[in-house]
């Protein structure tokens, strides 16, 4: 590989290691199977969405003569010319599912805001982030999003063809006119950008730099009007499909436009991600506890000094490699009320770090002690004095720890005693048992009589007294096991006598077990 970087430079170059970056996190990610469960929520949600649009503008008279445009822009800026057919079909659900009643506009209203949650969670999982607001933050947002968003796009339109009628900007200048197609051309571009920008910056539940917001979205909207336009010519030329398909061939080529539409923009998604993980430095990855403790230090410097560490400050602690992990770093210290948040979303010390030991701390977490070989691999030149003293403490531990357990494991068998196996003929060797649970053969029941009489034991009858003699108890492996009437599991010891008599015996002393001649192994072979 050495070989190969230095006959080619460009690998080693800023730009290809960012692109390399971007690709294994676009796989690893698994965004085109996110996209393929996007394009099926966005099949099932269109209609409600588009008429969620439709009864909000209605409600509204001054915007009821721009619906129309919103609708052409914006089918006209998602949709290829290839798929324009389908907005016919979508418009004609649209205005039938318009005059609905309360509850039906009601569950509009929730399967709309229900889509944007699927896509707010694909955005966070990208972004490596744990919903923990259970939920009722985003639907307060996106109730919002959802109602506002069709008055202020409509307000906008209103507004544009205001501009467009004043009459001094049509009037002739140097003998030009105004040419509006151009400049409508790029206010749908215009459009596009700002809608992916604050798609990128508002959607994750993340703290996204706007910078890589801003280029993600310019990126993505660029890209997407030349895929528009390339899908659109494609599909123009090439009409076997249409013999395929027939009349259902509009339906399939929407299909695979959303579908490649989710991936870029997850694609996009995966930029802003990337490009905010990329301005860390490439450090070699440490083990979680030495990143947690690196952590709590700069915020413990600052609490010295009477202040609040920002998120990206924290941020900054931690390397290239490491950042994947930040929001379960963060999480885990303020759910261990080491540190909290503050109003202005910085972070400061929760708790005296006076009362709480370095073992106090390892306990709760869920890694183990970092071992001499992930410590040898860390450049500990320039490091801070304490990582120092820990290395050298933890080295020391792995050492005690070995010695301890510098231990053959036929050695540690070789010291448990073989079970011995019972031979004698007499006493309790005459006894019948069998494998109880002390849960419900310790409780004491009333004998429950037969219809001839006697007491008999029946192992699903809960009217029955423990018998002193079928507590739970060890028994040899070689003893018989047996079944008896009720398939109670037996146990017949060795040395169980063979004679019929003595069977009658055992019998009579356990009144609340069956025992039969087919249960005792000796009897059945003396016969």
């Amino acid at each position: 590989m050495e070989k190969l970087s230095q006959k080619l430079p460009f690998l080693q170059q800023r730009w290809f290691q960012f692109l390399r970056f971007l690709t294994r996190h676009f796989f690893e990610d698994n965004c085109q199977q996110k996209a393929a469960s996007l394009t099926y929520t966005t099949m099932l949600s269109i209609v409600p969405v588009l008429t969620v649009l439709l009864m909000i503008l209605s409600s509204v008279p001054a915007l009821a003569s721009v619906r129309a445009q919103i609708y052409d822009v914006i089918y006209s800026n998602l949709l290829p010319q290839s798929s324009l057919q389908v907005s016919e079909y979508i418009n004609d659900f649209a205005e039938k599912s318009s005059n609905l009643t309360i509850i039906g506009a009601m569950i509009l209203f929730f399967t709309t805001i229900m889509t944007l949650t699927t896509i707010e969670r694909a955005f966070n999982q990208i972004w490596r982030v744990e919903d923990r607001s259970g939920g009722i933050k985003s639907m307060l947002r996106y109730w919002t999003i959802v109602t506002l968003g069709p008055l202020v796009l409509g307000t906008a339109f209103i507004a544009s063809s205001t501009v467009q009628s004043l009459s001094f900007l049509n009037r002739q200048i140097a003998g030009y006119g105004i040419d509006w197609s151009f400049w409508v051309q790029m206010a749908s571009i215009g459009i596009t950008m700002a809608g992916f920008i604050g798609m990128y910056w508002f959607i994750p539940k993340a703290r996204v730099p706007a910078k890589n917001a801003a280029i993600a979205g310019v990126f993505v909207a660029i890209v997407f009007e030349l895929m528009k336009h390339l899908f659109g010519t494609v599909m123009a030329n090439f009409t076997s499909y249409e013999a395929i398909y027939g009349a259902f061939a509009a339906l399939p080529i929407f299909l695979l436009w959303i579908y490649l539409s989710w991936n870029l923009i997850l694609l996009g998604v995966e930029i802003s991600y990337t490009l905010t993980i990329f301005e860390t430095e490439e450090v070699y990855p440490r083990h979680p506890l030495l990143s947690l403790l690196d952590m709590l230090n700069l915020v413990y410097t600052h609490h010295l000094k009477g202040e609040a560490v920002s998120e990206q400050a924290l941020r900054n602690v931690l390397g290239r490699k490491e950042l994947p992990k930040w929001y379960t770093y963060i999480n885990y210290l303020q759910d261990s009320n080491l540190i909290t948040m503050t109003d202005d979303d910085d972070y400061v010390l929760k708790r005296d770090l006076s009362r709480m030991t370095l073992w106090d701390f390892y306990r709760t977490l869920p890694y183990p002690l970092p071992i001499k070989d992930e410590l040898d691999e860390m450049k500990l030149e320039g490091q801070k004095p304490w990582l120092s003293l820990l290395v050298k403490r933890f080295e020391n531990t792995e050492a005690y720890a070995k010695q301890q357990l510098h231990l053959p494991l036929n050695a540690i068998f070789a010291n448990s005693e073989p079970r011995k196996q019972s031979t004698s003929k007499h006493g309790d060797d005459h006894k019948l048992f069998r494998k109880t649970s002390a849960a419900t053969e310790n409780v004491q029941r009333h004998d429950n009589l037969d219809r001839h009489g006697e007491s008999a034991y029946n192992g699903n009858s809960p009217n029955l007294e423990a018998s002193p003699h079928l507590e739970p108890m060890a028994y040899d492996k070689d003893s018989a096991i047996e079944y008896d009437d009720h398939d109670n599991e037996a146990i017949i010891p060795l040395g169980t006598s063979e004679s019929h008599a003595e069977t009658d015996m055992i019998r009579r002393m356990h009144k609340n077990a069956i025992i039969t001649e087919a249960d005792n192994p000796k009897a059945q072979h003396s016969e």
